[in-house]
C-alpha cells in the first residue's frame, strides 16, 4: 500500500497543480499515509520540499504564410499601395522580395551615380527629398549650380529659339523638391531670362534660378 501511496505523489507531482501549489500528506483512517493537493484531513501537513509549479503552456505556432517572388512590375505596384497606407501591401511586397529588389536597385543606382548619371543620383539620394547627401551628390555632377539650385537639362530648338533650361531648387529650409523651366532669350539683355510662374527677368540663368528658388522657400 506504501509503494501506491508513493506512485500516486510522483503522479499528482506530474499533473502540476497551479502555480503556487503544495502538496499534503495525512493519516487516512487505515493507517496509511495519504498524499494530495488538498487538505486531507484535519492532520494534514505540509510536505515540505514538493512545492509544484505549473509548466507555461506551449505557445502555438501559426503556420507562417507562403508569399511566392514578385515581378517587378507586381513589386512597384505593391510598394505604391504601400506608401498609400495599404498594410496588406506592405506585408506582401516584404514577403515577395521587395526588400531584396530595392538594395539591389540601389546598387545599380549608386554605380551608375558613380559613373556621371545625374538622374541616377537623383533616384539614389534624393528619394526622401532635398537632404544634404542629395544636395553634395547632384551638385558634384550638375554642369551648373548655386548654392540653392542645380541644372538638371537645357534644350533649345533653334537658333533664334529661347533657350530652355529645368532647375531644381535645393533649398536648406525644406526637403521639399521644387522644378522651375527657365526660359533664355537668344539675344543678351537685363530680361533676357525668366523662370516659370515669376513676373521678374533678369539677364543671366543663375540670377533668375537663385531669385525663383529663394522666394520659393518662403
Amino acid at each position: 500500500m506504501r509503494v501506491v501511496r508513493l506512485i500516486a505523489l510522483i503522479t499528482l507531482m506530474a499533473c502540476a497543480p497551479p502555480i503556487g501549489a503544495q502538496i499534503y500528506t495525512c493519516t487516512a483512517s487505515d493507517g496509511t499515509r495519504v498524499f494530495s493537493d488538498k487538505r486531507c484531513g484535519s492532520d494534514a501537513k505540509v510536505v515540505k520540499g514538493f512545492e509544484t509549479s505549473r509548466r507555461p503552456a506551449a505557445k502555438s505556432k501559426t503556420p507562417a504564410v507562403r508569399v511566392e517572388p514578385k515581378s517587378p512590375e507586381e513589386l512597384q505596384t505593391l510598394l505604391n499601395r504601400c506608401n498609400e497606407g495599404d498594410e496588406a501591401a506592405c506585408m506582401t511586397w516584404s514577403k515577395g522580395g521587395g526588400p531584396k529588389q530595392l538594395r539591389e536597385l540601389e546598387k545599380q543606382q549608386e554605380a551608375s551615380c558613380e559613373g556621371g548619371s545625374l538622374s541616377a543620383c537623383e533616384e539614389r539620394y534624393c528619394r526622401d527629398g532635398v537632404t544634404d547627401q542629395c544636395r553634395s551628390h547632384v551638385k558634384a555632377l550638375a554642369t551648373l549650380s548655386g548654392e540653392t539650385w542645380y541644372l538638371r537639362f537645357q534644350q533649345k530648338l533653334a537658333a533664334d529659339a529661347p533657350a530652355v533650361y529645368s532647375v531644381r531648387c535645393l533649398s536648406t529650409r525644406s526637403r521639399e523638391i521644387r522644378d522651375v523651366i527657365v526660359s533664355c532669350a537668344p539675344t543678351a539683355g537685363p530680361n533676357r531670362c525668366q523662370a516659370g510662374g515669376s513676373d521678374q527677368a533678369f539677364p543671366r540663368l543663375d540670377a533668375a534660378a537663385s531669385s525663383y528658388c529663394a522666394n520659393s522657400a518662403m
